[in-house]
């Protein structure tokens, strides 16, 4: 992005092209402070490139000043040595300045690492993407971006809301897989060593791994065995591998026995099962609900008893017939 802002500073730009950068400025605060700090940066370094034209035009006028008060003829060494000594002395400033001015600009650059421990984080990147991260999640990126892309690494499972940046696509690293995006909503869950699963709810991403290249688009579910390089499509119609962030859970004549599998997983709770479960199904969506409502509404719909026992939970009937 810098490079496009100095084009745009030096006038090196189309009518359309300057319209695109004005657009991208407005988008958001973080694209702002880009901008201006690019600004700032660039009349910097137009400064410096002015400083030395004009300090090396000031040795050679000195230096002929000098020459025509003192009378001194071109043929004598000692003040052609003089003024080679003023020349580079005059380089060797302008040498230290351009330099610190690049240590000062890559400086800037610095690489940041956000994490959640027990709890759900909410982040902003500086590019206004919105990213939601699940417990002991962590992503890493430079600001600002490199290289005319939007780059993060992460580790866990996380929420992505990306802004829509033209010709500067947003990619997430997961180990060796890449999944890139231009503007999109997705999930990724990396549950164990060997698998990777990407839901996407808008838009379309593109996963690659190895030589694996694979469009997922709008309402997929894709799981990636890391090992095999095998795409497998899953569905989700109850939620659950989005419950962390949803807090809902859908279920559409689902039997009992699957209700409670979901959401023990959902809740990391302990629901077992005793009697007989035959005929029993719910329909019921379940919408930033406590735990302790789940269970008196499963208990009450099907008439079922509940025993808690030192933090477990045992759901006991004789079916429904």
């Amino acid at each position: 992005m810098e490079e496009v802002l100095y084009r745009y500073f030096r006038e090196e730009m189309t009518a359309d092209e300057k319209a695109e950068v004005e657009t991208w400025r407005n988008t958001s605060p973080e694209n702002q402070q880009l901008f201006d700090e690019t600004k700032l940066m660039f009349l910097d370094l137009k400064g410096l490139s002015y400083y030395r034209n004009v300090a090396q035009q000031q040795v050679d006028q000195s230096w002929e000043k000098f020459k025509e008060d003192h009378k001194i003829r071109p043929i004598h060494e000692a003040p052609v040595r003089s003024f080679t000594f003023l020349r580079y002395a005059a380089s060797i400033v302008v040498v230290i300045a351009a330099a610190i001015g690049v240590y000062f600009y890559q400086n800037q650059v610095e690489e940041v690492t956000l994490a959640s421990t027990a709890d759900i984080r909410e982040l902003s990147l500086p590019d206004g993407s919105l990213i939601s991260l699940n417990e002991n999640a962590r992503i890493e990126y430079m600001e600002p971006f490199q290289n005319n892309e939007r780059r993060v690494k992460l580790t866990g499972e996380a929420y992505f809301e990306v802004a829509k940046v033209q010709k500067q696509p947003f990619v997430v690293e997961v180990g060796d897989t890449e999944i890139r995006v231009l503007g999109t909503k997705f999930y990724i869950n990396r549950p164990g060593t060997n698998q990777l699963s990407v839901q996407v709810e808008e838009g379309r991403v593109l996963i690659s791994h190895n030589d694996l290249h694979q469009i997922v688009d709008s309402g997929q579910t894709l799981t990636l065995d890391l090992q095999t390089n095998q795409l497998t499509e899953t569905e989700d119609v109850t939620g659950k591998s989005s419950f962390w962030k949803t807090r809902k859970l859908v279920f559409m004549v689902t039997s009992l026995d699957e209700v409670v599998d979901v959401v023990n997983e959902a809740y990391d709770s302990s629901i077992q099962l005793q009697g007989s479960t035959e005929g029993c199904a719910l329909t019921v969506t379940f919408d930033n609900e406590t735990f302790e409502n789940v269970l008196e509404i499963i208990t009450s719909t099907l008439n079922y008893e509940l025993i808690e026992d030192q933090g477990s939970y045992i759901l006991k009937g004789d079916g429904c017939q």
